[in-house]
């Protein structure tokens, strides 16, 4: 078991290497520099915390033995106890059992300032009883604390001896009486905290193992009897620091409210806030009041707000100090720059951009807290995060090559259409010679331009002839066309179309046709 003595040199060695280590680095700033235990103390008034004392006094006959300085141990004891409940404040509670082979409450549970006929009436004279029985002393106090709300108690057995017991059903340890006892100290331990502090007054005692078997984790001051008062004024310190804690608990992990409110600001859901930014273009600020609410009721907190996203946030560059339970608003910038928006069409663009609003939360206590009050884990609080939708619209602004280029996409279309018309209609040449096949009569038409349409008399022919060009399975033809009419009355008119080779012939509706030329290459280009 670690005693107290143990613990104060892990606390000086502790505190020697710190020191260590701040002689190698930089001063420390007085803002660094943790909060002393005492001024804690007074702020969470510790004082008026109540603390449940049980004191468990051997009254066996070995206790009339005198100590290293010749003084019998119950004398001792007893002066020594006058002393240390006159240190208790008012709100502390006091009982005081005597054991030995039997168990009496001398004096039941009450305020610490009441107990001025404890040693003239309620105690014994003397030390006188035959045995020590621990455990019903134990089972006792259990039955003081199960009387007393304090947040905190502690059982301070005094001894000089080992369990001596003989027909008690705590007589031998790990008994079942021993393991109820156990789970009764649990139970009263599920929702306060409850300790166990052996004070042994000679050597074999055992009081570890008693107490261990009905504590999970006494603490056993050293063996010395002419210490006895300072190690009474130790266990009462621990008590205070318990006290303490037995109040910052409830604000561990404790956090802030965030709130945010200004021009344009609404509220969403999920811890988001929308910031209306409107139509203005360019880089735009907007100050926005954030009101933090501390959740802690004994536990100042520093808050430090920081921003992060496509937006901008500025900050107050110090941490926001917040009472317990205080209210603060302060002010943040927002700045986003709003920029029009590139569209192939004139008109309104929907504008988004964002920000993270976080609040980290630390206390100046915690150094402290998780040092000498001993609570290695304890943290004042996790980020709180805002998300920030800043929302609205900018004009739409087409780039100022879009035009050129559409312009040249529309000329090299008309390029790329004009040269594919040119393929589909090549320019014609030459001419195409009409023949009436009866009569042998013949009409010549020029051929120019890309497509030829004429009416033809050549003979009895009366036709209309159209003429253009194309390519076909990769040779240059005339395509043509021929509406006759009818050769006799009540007679139907001839359709027909077809093709026609440069330089050679063709009929169609009863008509030849051939294409003359003097120069094949200059027909169709």
């Amino acid at each position: 078991m670690l005693t107290i003595r143990a613990t104060a040199r892990r606390a000086l060695l502790l505190a020697a290497a710190a020191l260590l280590t701040v002689g190698g680095t930089a001063p420390a700033t007085a803002a660094d520099a943790p909060v002393p235990r005492d001024d804690i103390y007074r702020s969470l008034k510790v004082d008026d915390v109540p603390a449940a004392y049980v004191v468990l006094v051997d009254v066996s006959s070995s206790m009339q033995d005198k100590g290293p300085d010749g003084v019998p141990l119950y004398t001792t004891v007893k002066r020594r106890l006058a002393g240390f409940l006159r240190s208790l404040t008012p709100a502390d509670q006091v009982s005081v059992v005597t054991f030995g082979r039997a168990t009496s409450v001398v004096h039941p549970m009450s305020p610490a300032n009441r107990t001025d006929g404890l040693f003239d009436r309620e105690l014994p004279a003397t030390a006188q009883e035959s045995a020590s029985d621990h455990g019903a002393a134990l089972d006792a106090a259990a039955d003081q604390l199960e009387g007393s709300r304090a947040p905190v108690g502690a059982v301070l057995m005094l001894t000089d001896g080992a369990v001596n017991a003989p027909g008690s059903p705590y007589a031998r340890l790990g008994s079942p009486a021993w393991q109820r006892l156990h789970d009764r100290y649990g139970a009263l331990g599920a929702d306060r905290k409850i300790m166990g502090y052996g004070l042994p007054l000679a050597q074999g005692t055992g009081v570890s193992d008693v107490l261990g078997s009905a504590f999970g984790a006494p603490r056993i001051l050293p063996v010395d009897p002419t210490a006895l008062g300072s190690q009474l004024s130790a266990a009462k310190d621990q008590v205070r620091t318990q006290k303490a804690v037995s109040l910052l608990r409830a604000d561990q992990g404790g956090t802030v409210a965030v709130s945010v409110a200004g021009e344009g600001v609404r509220r969403g859901g999920s811890g988001r806030v929308t910031v209306a930014a409107g139509s203005r273009t360019g880089e735009r600020t907007r100050s926005l009041e954030v009101t933090l609410v501390s959740k802690t009721r004994h536990l100042p907190l520093d808050v430090r707000l920081t921003g992060t996203g496509d937006a901008r946030l500025t900050a107050p560059g110090r941490p926001v100090a917040l009472r317990p339970g205080e209210r603060r608003t302060v002010r943040v910038t927002l700045t986003w720059r709003q920029d029009p928006r590139f569209g192939l069409f004139p008109g309104s663009r929907d504008y988004a951009t964002t920000a993270s609003l976080s609040a980290r939360v630390s206390s100046p206590w915690t150094s402290t807290i998780r040092g000498s009050l001993g609570e290695g884990g304890f943290t004042a609080g996790t980020p709180v995060v805002t998300e920030l939708d800043v929302r609205g619209t900018v004009p739409g602004r087409t780039p100022g090559w879009l035009y050129p280029l559409v312009l040249l996409v529309l000329l090299l279309g008309s390029a790329a259409a004009w040269r594919a018309y040119k393929r589909r209609h090549p320019q014609l040449s030459g001419v195409l010679v009409v023949t009436d096949l009866r009569t042998g009569h013949r009409q010549t038409i020029p051929l120019r331009g890309r497509e030829a349409d004429q009416e033809t008399d050549a003979g009895q022919v009366r036709a209309r002839i159209t003429v253009r060009g194309r390519q076909e399975g990769g040779r240059l033809v005339l395509v043509l066309g021929c509406e006759r009419e009818a050769q006799r009355p009540g007679g139907e008119r001839l359709s027909d179309t077809g093709t026609c080779e440069l330089g050679k012939s063709t009929v169609l509706c009863g008509i030849g046709f051939s294409h003359e030329t003097t120069s094949e290459a200059a027909v169709l280009r």
